[in-house]
């Protein structure tokens, strides 16, 4: 069995194909994957810890209509990309190709999907956002199966030939690690005490990190609250944990990385993040209480369209750009972690949305691709 596997860039387009790939590789111990992605992605960073996936990077990039010399370089930068990743398909082979979204995938699942029409090869793309991405909605009327994660997601591919809603799949750690007096340990986290999860993303936030260490004093004021803050910046638990020790607000502990972030789930109480779609998927199917921080630069504004579906089911809360002018991050996170019925009502409707068999319902459909061409 040979699938190939097409995007990323961040952690939202990339960890659902990382647990899809972890999907098939439990399931079928031979199976071939190759990911194709870019040099500056998550997927470069991430997947050297997983050397039986083969990475290889194209060159791929977006327009920009209001800049014609930066589209005349990207325009050289995706013709690039699609010889790459045609040499790419001509070498490998694959009896499947899968797109995750991100601009990195388009090259290589439309030519799949025109190679498709004379070679026993089929062709999928996923859509974790409620607004589908324009790599994913100009691919839709090319492949065989779109996948998303929501229903409302249907009318960003008008003219798809076949749509299956899957949900979002998520790495299994998410539904195994439970808390335990050694993941407190291991994060260096408090057992007794209640604990806030704040990350940005794949490639952090410096407007969430900024707003929680800005107001340190009020967190350190809250004996018996805890936070684990996610940077993603290298370097900066050392430079930072000192001075929060030193100046009484030992109770933020600072991480890089955490590369198991089922773990931090685990024993978080309250999770304070964007609202990318892998994070939600990760919220709703551990069932936690959630404010979410949309990102107001995200392409088509995916986010906030991301959240105020979560917040219309009554699943989290959202810290928009007012909000946090009126009441600061850390102001709204004390509001929510004290009110008991809050959080409860927030953590069962999140459980309530969350698609914990998203992964199955996606290998299945694999499954029956294979068959159609004799895998």
């Amino acid at each position: 069995m040979r699938v190939l596997m097409a995007g990323g860039g961040t952690g939202g387009h990339f960890y659902p194909a990382l647990a899809i790939s972890e999907g098939l590789k439990h399931q079928h111990p031979d199976v071939q994957v190759v990911h194709v992605g870019t040099r500056k992605g998550v997927e470069a960073r991430v997947l050297k810890d997983h050397p039986w996936i083969r990475f290889r990077p194209i060159h791929a990039s977006g327009l920009d209509r209001a800049n014609r010399t930066r589209n005349i370089l990207a325009a050289g930068r995706i013709a690039l990309g699609f010889v790459e990743a045609l040499w790419i398909l001509i070498w490998f082979r694959p009896q499947l190709v899968i797109g995750v979204g991100g601009y990195s995938s388009f090259a290589p699942v439309l030519l799949a999907a025109i190679l498709g029409r004379f070679l026993p090869v089929r062709t999928m793309i996923h859509e974790q956002n409620v607004i589908g991405g324009l790599a994913n909605r100009w691919l839709s009327r090319f492949v065989d199966v779109v996948m998303i994660s929501f229903e409302e997601s249907k009318r960003s591919f008008p003219h798809a030939k076949r749509i299956l809603t899957t949900g979002n799949p998520i790495r299994e750690e998410f539904l195994h690690v439970r808390r335990s007096p050694a993941v407190y340990a291991h994060f260096g986290l408090d057992p007794v005490r209640r604990t806030i999860l704040v990350f940005g993303g794949s490639n952090g936030s410096e407007e969430i990190t900024r707003e929680v260490l800005s107001a340190r004093r009020a967190v350190a004021a809250n004996e018996d609250l805890q936070v684990l803050l996610i940077t993603g910046t290298p370097g900066s638990e050392a430079r930072l944990q000192p001075e929060l020790d030193a100046s009484g607000a030992g109770n933020i502990v600072v991480r890089d990385y955490v590369h198991h972030m089922g773990a931090a789930f685990a024993v978080a109480d309250l999770v304070v993040c964007r609202s990318g779609a892998t994070s939600l998927a990760e919220i709703t199917s551990c069932g936690k209480a959630s404010i979410l921080v949309p990102w107001r630069e995200a392409t088509d504004d995916h986010q906030a369209k991301n959240a105020q579906w979560m917040r219309a089911e009554n699943a989290c809360a959202v810290a928009d750009e007012e909000s946090i002018v009126q009441r600061g991050l850390v102001g709204l996170i004390l509001d929510h972690v004290h009110d008991e019925l809050s959080l409860a009502r927030m953590a069962g409707n999140a459980k309530r949305l969350g698609r914990t068999e998203a992964e199955k319902f996606i290998l299945g459909e694999i499954q029956s691709m294979m068959r159609e061409v004799g895998a």
